[in-house]
């Protein structure tokens, strides 16, 4: 399969996924922070950037596509766990929602992302 189907293929998978976060954000939204579309779009772009630099590590040596996939994953935790402190500490009233909402889109976004990769990886390997 050539790069470019490759990219559309995830591209478009993450659009539905994505659409189906927001699609039962909509439902939950009483239980979510009024800050889940933004959340939504911040985790959309992430994956999107994420895959990008993923691959193009991937293409230069696979040791440090590894590298690189470990060192962004403990950039990105540390982020995102700064991300809630901050909120949290800024507005006290919503910090238990906005917590539960990111750390639950996080695990969404995570997870398709790790099943994406671990999918690639066995068809590179030839499994």
């Amino acid at each position: 399969m050539e790069k470019k189907t490759k990219d559309s293929i995830f591209i478009r998978q993450l659009c539905l996924l994505t659409l189906v976060v927001i699609v039962a954000s909509v439902l939950l939204r009483d239980m979510l922070t009024i800050w889940w579309p933004a959340i939504a779009g911040f985790f959309f772009i992430v994956s999107i950037v994420m895959y990008f630099l993923s691959e193009k590590a991937k293409k230069r040596d696979m040791r440090r596509f590894a590298n690189f996939y470990m060192a962004s994953t403990a950039v990105k935790m540390v982020l995102y766990l700064a991300i809630i402190f901050v909120y949290a500490m800024t507005f006290k009233e919503d910090a238990k929602r906005f917590a539960i909402t990111f750390l639950a889109y996080y695990l969404i976004f995570s997870v398709f992302e790790t099943y994406k990769l671990s999918k690639k990886e066995k068809q590179h390997d030839g499994r």
